[in-house]
């Protein structure tokens, strides 16, 4: 099913595309709804789509035993389910629609084909996927940086240090 180019647009997974290769990748996205509470994306499962967000909020999380660890929320025009789009691995993380949630999404073997017939087109999305990419890793690095500098402080606290020793009597 092929959708409108208008919502396609602004999405920065498209920028820097002529207007032939902008029409010739949007017509290869399909549009999904998702309500409320839905698993989109399930953390260690393979991924087969490209997920942008048009409207609705979603949250990334990981599973850490009985708890989830929120890894971001994410909102319209973000992408979801790059990594393992591009590398064919499982998913690192699971994405739950937050809201109602409308997503445009591209098959893998549909963005392998298109992106095989031609070179400038291939290097101008993945340019852009590398983009949004390495914003979301220096994300997460300054997550672990905060993260890293919380535990060091719990740690150097001697009140902290005897009540957590009592924990694990």
């Amino acid at each position: 099913m092929s959708i409108a180019p208008e919502p396609l647009a602004q999405l920065p997974i498209l920028d820097g595309l002529d207007a032939d290769e902008f029409l010739a990748v949007a017509g290869r996205f399909d549009r999904e709804q998702y309500p409320a509470g839905t698993r989109i994306v399930e953390e260690g499962y393979g991924g087969l789509k490209l997920f942008v967000l048009v409207e609705g909020r979603v949250r990334v999380y990981r599973t850490m035993g009985a708890n989830q660890l929120l890894i971001n929320t994410l909102g319209p025009p973000q992408t979801f389910g790059e990594i393992s789009f591009i590398d064919g691995g499982p998913a690192s993380a699971t994405v739950e629609a937050d809201t109602d949630v409308v997503v445009l999404t591209l098959l893998k073997e549909d963005f392998h084909d298109l992106l095989d017939h031609s070179l400038a087109l291939s290097a101008k999305v993945y340019r852009n996927l590398l983009g949004i990419t390495c914003q979301r890793i220096r994300s997460t690095t300054n997550q672990v940086q905060d993260y890293f500098a919380i535990n060091q402080a719990l740690c150097e606290n001697e009140n902290f240090r005897k009540f957590y020793k009592l924990l694990c009597l």
